[in-house]
């Protein structure tokens, strides 16, 4: 074999074995970035399942402030009928008189 057969087979080998080095690392990085991708989709399942408390939450402070506001107007609406009833009253007694 000769020198620049040699040296040929030489770098042949050095770059075979960097091309080696990169593809473990390449595969290292492979494995962290899909591990981080399940890490994160496991973050979005919690914060979707989060989301839909909250918003059940809020469903249901809605809906108790509409029960509120429906007391309020009942209590308002039963001021209004005595208020007509004792017109009503009223009324009569004058009639009678």
């Amino acid at each position: 074999m000769t020198d620049q057969e040699e040296n040929l087979l030489v770098d042949f080998k050095l770059k075979l074995k960097q091309i080696v080095a990169k593809q473990e690392m390449l595969k290292r990085e492979k494995s962290q970035l899909l591990e981080k991708i399940g890490n994160l989709e496991g973050t979005i399942v919690e914060l979707r399942q989060e989301n839909s408390l909250i918003e059940q939450k809020y469903e249901n402070l809605k809906l108790a402030k509409m029960l509120n506001a429906s007391e309020d107007e009942n209590k308002d609406a039963k001021n209004r009928i005595q208020k007509l009833v004792r017109e009503i009253d009223k009324c009569i007694a004058l009639l009678n008189k």
